[in-house]
C-alpha cells in the first residue's frame, strides 16, 4: 500500500512514479542508500524503467528549495527547465536504473549535455519591428502612448488597414522583462506543459492572439486540472484579440475581474488555483460585418 500524505489533498499526475518506485525499492531491501544528503524525486516511469519528462518541474524545483531542500533528482529531459533555479543541485537521469546506482554510490554522476540545459538571458533581436509598417503614422502614435502606460486598446478598421500588423509588433516596444517577471511566466508556461516548445527562460514579453471562436475555459482557463488560460498565459505581455465582436458576450464579460484584479482564479471539483494575468489587452474589429462601412460612399460618390 502506498500513502501519499496529506491524505486530504487529491494527488494526481505522474510526478510520484520515481519516489514512489525508490521507496518500493527501499521497503524490499534492493536499494541500500550510500548517500546521506536529502534529496527531492520527480519524474514520470515508462513500464521498461526509463525516465519521462513532467509538467511543473519549475514550481517544483522552487518549492523544494524554499522547503530547504537541496538536491533534486528529475529526468534528463527536465534539467533544462529545472536548472533556471540556483542554489539547488540539480541531478537528471534517463532510468530508474541509473537513479539507483547513483544513489548507491556504484555511479558517478555525468553532468548533463549542454543540450540539455537552459541558456542564460539572450538578446535577440525581434522578428518583427514597426519598420515594416507603412503609414498609419497616427495609430503608431496611440500605441506608443498606450504602450508607455500599459492601456488596453481598441482598433477599429477596414480588412487589410494594418491592425493584426500593428498589434503583433507592440511587444517589440515593451520595456524588457526583469528577471522576476521572466521567472513567472516560464513557470505559467511551465504548469501549462508548453516550456518545452521554448529554447530556454521565457524573456520576450508573451503575445497570445487566440480564435474568435475561443471557449471561455480557453481564454481564462480551466479544465480538469484548472490549468492556466490565455490571459495567464499573455502574463506580463500582451493578449491580441482580432475581430472581438465575434468573441461570446459571456467569455468577453469573463475578462472583467481579471483585468481588474491582474489575476484570475479557477475554481473546479479537485482543484482552485490562482493564476497572475495582467496584461495589455489589444482588440480589433471592423466597423460592420461586411468591413467597409462608410467607404462605399467615397469610393463611389
Amino acid at each position: 500500500m502506498i500513502n501519499l500524505a496529506p491524505s486530504d489533498l487529491k494527488k494526481s499526475g505522474s510526478h510520484f512514479d520515481l519516489a514512489i518506485a525508490l521507496g518500493l525499492l527501499l521497503e524490499t531491501n534492493q536499494l541500500k542508500l550510500s548517500k546521506t544528503e536529502e534529496y527531492c524525486y520527480v519524474g514520470e516511469l515508462s513500464l521498461n524503467a526509463s525516465l519521462r519528462s513532467c509538467a511543473g518541474i519549475l514550481p517544483m524545483t522552487i518549492a523544494a528549495k524554499k522547503a530547504g531542500i537541496r538536491n533534486i533528482i528529475v529526468p534528463i529531459d527536465n534539467v533544462r527547465e529545472a536548472s533556471l533555479v540556483k542554489g539547488i543541485n540539480i541531478f537528471g537521469f534517463d532510468s530508474l536504473i541509473h537513479t539507483v546506482e547513483f544513489l548507491e554510490g556504484k555511479r558517478a554522476y555525468t553532468p548533463v549535455p549542454d543540450k540539455h540545459v537552459f541558456n542564460e538571458k539572450r538578446d535577440d533581436e525581434y522578428q518583427l519591428d514597426f519598420k515594416d509598417v507603412q503609414g498609419q503614422d497616427a495609430l503608431i502614435e496611440y500605441i506608443v502612448v498606450a504602450a508607455s502606460g500599459g492601456h488596453n486598446l481598441l482598433m477599429i478598421g477596414s480588412p487589410g488597414c494594418g491592425k493584426s500588423m500593428i498589434a503583433k509588433r507592440i511587444p517589440t516596444i515593451l520595456p524588457s522583462m526583469t528577471d522576476e517577471e521572466a521567472l513567472e511566466v516560464t513557470k505559467i508556461y511551465s504548469v501549462a506543459g508548453i516550456l518545452r516548445e521554448k529554447e530556454g527562460l521565457v524573456v520576450e514579453r508573451p503575445f497570445r492572439a487566440p480564435h474568435h471562436n475561443a471557449s471561455t475555459n480557453s481564454l481564462i482557463g480551466g479544465g480538469n486540472d484548472a490549468t492556466p488560460g490565455e490571459i495567464s498565459l499573455a502574463h506580463n505581455g500582451v493578449l491580441f484579440l482580432d475581430e472581438i465582436a465575434e468573441f461570446g458576450k459571456k467569455t468577453l464579460e469573463a475578462l472583467r475581474q481579471p483585468m481588474e484584479d491582474q489575476k484570475v482564479t479557477i475554481s473546479r471539483v479537485k482543484y482552485t488555483n490562482t493564476y497572475p494575468a495582467s496584461f495589455m489587452l489589444a482588440a480589433a474589429m471592423n466597423p460592420c460585418p461586411c468591413g467597409f462601412y462608410g467607404f462605399n460612399k467615397l469610393f463611389t460618390g
